[in-house]
């Protein structure tokens, strides 16, 4: 399985996930993933048990709905994707339409990936060309001949002379941008904001074009998610929930940015310009081609159970909805630091709504993130020093009030919890002993494991962690089991 790029990811933990759901009770039929992230533990789950997937996040329900939901047989669905057939014409009908206003600034966008020896719209190895663009003419800007000149006319062209969608004034579209001043005029977005299905699809070239994309990486973004949303017919649902998972995966791995969508690069260095126009030289329909096949494999390798589900709400939400889950075992990774997820992951939440959001102001500007307002964003309480401790153990006592058990991951070096008793002078023994003593009390059987695996966060290089599993055995109070 090849999952989205994300902090924390437990692709190389799912081994001894599913062995601790298996200790915390061996005869489980059914495990709810309370916080299903890239839904890497519960496609694993899904080998075994039935599924429910919850997250907060509407991108990650889109993800896990596209490796779980599948009560029919899945190879025979995924013999009938044909991306030509299905998305080919009304990508191309969104495409043009954009590239009427933005034909010169992409044209000048390919220029300097070529002087850069690249080529535009670089397709995945595995796949080849797929809905390719047309073939732009010469820009008129000529390219200065010396890679450092070059260099410093390409962090011109992306940092100051490429618009974008401001709140506070219309951005100033000149030279390349010139025909496309309509797109990032105050008046075009809240015409969208009432009317988000309105065409031509915009949102990507309007918010994003030389931020976290290229120019004819967001004009393919805004042309799929129109092919997409367009689908109809028998299994058009599903299809559409399929090439969303399959944009998303896309949209991650050729971010400008580093591994997440926190910041835009500054371009201060040569490294980083070179980086930035190796990512916006791939082409998004051919890596969306390369994961629809691979999701298709792995769903279609997966001996999946009737009746899984992938649910979208926070934690108390999901519990809430009981009746429909009925869980054997709860399986929890709430996030482990102060840094919430969703100021990480902003662009691809924002794709999936498709809802043109306002954009947060520090100072009267918009941010360099260009993040969604504060209220239009999750902000959890795992993530407040004040908050953590009562929010896990409400978790806690929420999953064995209804007669599950529990497997809880959490970092113990980088834990906020942990590092917060650490921090009132406990030792790394009685941290950890405290830690375990909020399921001791709603639990007859508590065990605590360990487990060393590398990390990679922010885009730095991978570094030894100490995963915790928290395993939960006998509720004290007990609730409806699974169905």
């Amino acid at each position: 399985m090849r999952t989205i790029w994300y902090m924390g990811a437990k692709t190389r933990l799912t081994g001894e996930i599913l062995d601790a759901v298996a200790a915390a009770d061996p005869r489980a039929r059914c495990v709810l993933d309370l916080m299903s992230g890239t839904a890497a533990v519960s496609q694993a789950l899904a080998g075994r048990y039935r599924v429910v997937a919850n997250d907060v996040q509407a991108y990650a329900q889109a993800i896990a709905a596209a490796y779980l939901e599948h009560d029919q047989d899945p190879v025979a669905r995924f013999a009938g994707l044909d991306p030509e057939r299905d998305l080919g014409l009304r990508y191309r009908e969104n495409q043009e339409a954009l590239l009427d206003l933005l034909a010169p600034a992409v044209a000048l966008e390919d220029a300097y990936l070529r002087a850069a020896g690249l080529e535009p719209e670089a397709p995945d190895p595995e796949v080849g060309p797929v809905l390719a663009g047309p073939e732009l003419p010469a820009p008129r800007q000529t390219l200065p001949a010396g890679t450092q000149d070059r260099a410093d006319a390409y962090r011109r062209f992306a940092l100051a002379q490429t618009p974008a969608f401001d709140e506070v004034r219309d951005a100033a579209a000149r030279g390349a941008f010139a025909r496309a001043a309509a797109l990032f005029r105050r008046e075009t977005i809240a015409a969208r904001r009432a009317a988000p299905r309105a065409f031509p699809y915009l949102l990507a070239s309007s918010y994003y074009p030389n931020v976290y994309l290229g120019v004819r990486q967001a004009v393919a973004v805004d042309s799929l998610r129109y092919a997409i949303d367009g689908l109809r017919g028998r299994g058009a649902a599903a299809r559409r929930t399929h090439y969303l998972a399959a944009l998303l995966h896309a949209t991650s791995v050729t971010t400008s940015a580093t591994s997440h969508f926190c910041q835009p690069r500054g371009l201060t260095r040569d490294v980083e310009v070179q980086a930035v126009l190796l990512r916006r030289a791939q082409s998004i329909p051919s890596r969306l081609v390369a994961y629809s096949r691979s999701i298709a494999a792995t769903v279609s390798a997966t001996p999946l159970q009737q009746g899984n589900r992938a649910l979208q709400g926070e934690w108390r939400q999901a519990l809430a909805r009981w009746d429909e889950v009925e869980a054997d075992v709860v399986y929890a990774d709430p996030p482990y630091t102060q840094d919430h997820y969703s100021r990480f992951y902003h662009v691809l939440e924002v794709l999936t709504r498709y809802d043109y959001p306002r954009l947060e102001l520090r100072g009267g500007q918009v941010t360099k993130g260009r993040y969604p307002r504060l209220e239009q964003r999750h902000r959890s309480p795992f993530c407040v020093r004040s908050k953590v401790e009562a929010e896990l153990r409400a978790l806690i006592e929420g999953v064995a009030a209804r007669g599950a058990g529990l497997v809880l991951s959490y970092g113990e070096e980088n834990g906020l919890l942990l590092r917060t008793y650490r921090d009132a002078g406990l030792t790394p023994a009685r941290a950890l002993r405290r830690f375990a003593d909020l399921a001791r009390g709603v639990f007859e059987e508590v065990q605590l494991e360990k487990r060393q695996l590398l990390h990679s966060g922010q885009g730095d290089s991978n570094h030894e962690v100490t995963e915790l599993l928290l395993i939960g055995r006998k509720p004290r109070r007990r609730g409806p089991g699974c169905a």
